[in-house]
């Protein structure tokens, strides 16, 4: 039986500028991880010079929030090749953070499952 407390969920904020495809393909490619999601959107550069009057948001851009769910025992190694791989610690590469996970389930993808086209 497959409980939360045996996975970690990692996630990201990567900028749209294909970091996230990069990353995803890297993961199920090189580390056989097939419990990950990016979804396109909003973020505000919290950082950046706001040009906007006091009590304004800045613009916000276009970003990919990437989750990866991966195993307790492989998550502190698993964030470090993420970070890496994402190049999150470039100027404007985004931000990488753990956590727990509420509800995991285990399950694997039958063999012979063609990729989708890209």
């Amino acid at each position: 039986m497959t409980t939360a407390s045996q996975y970690k969920l990692i996630s990201c904020v990567l900028p749209d500028d294909g970091s996230d495809k990069k990353l995803m393909r890297a993961l199920r490619n090189e580390i056989k991880i097939n419990t990950a999601n990016s979804v396109s959107c909003y973020g505000l550069e919290v950082l950046a010079d706001a040009d906007t009057r006091y009590g304004d948001l800045p613009e916000p851009t276009l970003v990919r929030k990437v989750d990866v769910v991966v195993p307790a025992a492989e998550a502190d190694a698993l964030f470090d090749y993420i970070y890496e791989m994402a190049d999150i610690g470039r100027v404007g590469g985004g931000a990488i953070w753990l956590g727990e996970v509420t509800v995991a389930s285990a399950y694997a993808l039958p063999e012979g499952v063609p990729d989708e086209k890209r």
